[in-house]
């Protein structure tokens, strides 16, 4: 797989099958991530790992139902690529609750990428997700029972 790989993104065919399929695996992920959050590590690693997947799998669905469309990032699935167009996701998606926002800006700057942002966190004693993944848990729910219920 060279360079050439990544750039013709006309080559991609995927069904609304295809995409929902994608949504419902990082549902699942994000999911029994916190099922596992709630249960104590063997190890600290592991523990890491489980924090991680949920940062990873959090952004993501943050990702996927707060964003547009972007015509950098054609290939971006978004909420309003899984809905009927008679439906306008924009215009009737819960307002971002403050713990998603946190939670996707926390991602970004503590495992996205290679950020100063982890010693502030750190030293603000805000690195840790086990208070907020509850409350992530709530709203990331509660956020994708309305989505589900659209597309019947």
């Amino acid at each position: 797989m060279g360079n050439d790989y990544w750039k013709d993104d006309s080559l991609i065919v995927a069904t609304h099958k295809d995409k929902m399929d994608l949504l419902k695996y990082e549902i699942g992920m994000f999911f029994e991530t916190c099922d596992r959050m709630k249960r104590p590590a063997c190890c600290g690693f592991i523990n890491n790992l489980i924090i991680e997947s949920l940062a990873v799998h959090t952004r993501v669905l943050i990702d996927f139902f707060y964003s547009e469309k972007n015509a950098n990032k054609p290939n971006d699935l978004v909420a309003q690529d899984l809905l009927s167009d008679e439906i306008n996701w924009k215009r009737i998606r819960p307002e971002e609750a403050d713990v998603l926002f946190n939670a996707k800006n926390k991602a970004d700057k503590q495992l996205a990428h290679l950020s100063l942002w982890r010693i502030k966190l750190s030293k603000d004693e805000l690195k840790g997700w086990g208070k907020m993944f509850p409350d992530i848990e709530r709203e990331l729910k509660d956020l994708i029972n309305f989505f589900y219920s659209l597309l019947k």
